[in-house]
């Protein structure tokens, strides 16, 4: 395996693989994204590799058309209504702000309480991991969607 440095990113290569990340100085763990290759050698990117965690279980959550789902993927970025707060896990570590899901299925940000309202993926077959806009109050149902489902016409 060979190793090479881009400021703060680190590429890993052998013969048939790939591993680009960006270590955490301190824990070495790995943030913003990961660069893996897919079956056919393209980059699949994970959204906060050691930083993610997993979606509420105590929530109702459905599709675009409204059909019963199961979020399989984890939280990497939180979008609060009128933008605030907004940004990566890594960024709200790096700012001091702790965020994580409460045991009722809201999620703290800092000091504040919010409630998933929709997770958002970017594209379900190169880009793993959610986003979630959270709302002050807990709506019935959490939409789970990806770009694709979005009709912007």
């Amino acid at each position: 395996m060979q190793q090479f440095k881009f400021g703060q990113w680190v590429l890993e290569v052998n013969e048939d693989k790939y591993e680009l990340y960006n270590p955490d100085p301190e824990t070495g763990k790995k943030r913003f994204y990961r660069a893996v290759p897919g079956e056919f050698g393209q980059p699949l990117l994970e959204s906060e590799p050691d930083l993610a965690f997993a979606v509420p279980e105590e929530l109702t959550y459905v599709n675009n058309k409204g059909e019963p789902v199961k979020p399989n993927q984890k939280i990497a970025g939180i979008i609060c209504k009128d933008d605030r707060p907004r940004f990566s896990l890594t960024n709200a570590k790096s700012k001091g702000v702790v965020v994580n899901a409460n045991e009722d299925g809201s999620i703290q940000v800092g000091e504040e309480k919010w409630w998933l309202a929709t997770l958002f993926l970017k594209d379900k077959n190169r880009i793993f991991n959610y986003d979630a806009y959270c709302v002050r109050e807990m709506p019935s149902k959490v939409r789970v969607l990806e770009l694709g489902d979005l009709d912007l016409f």
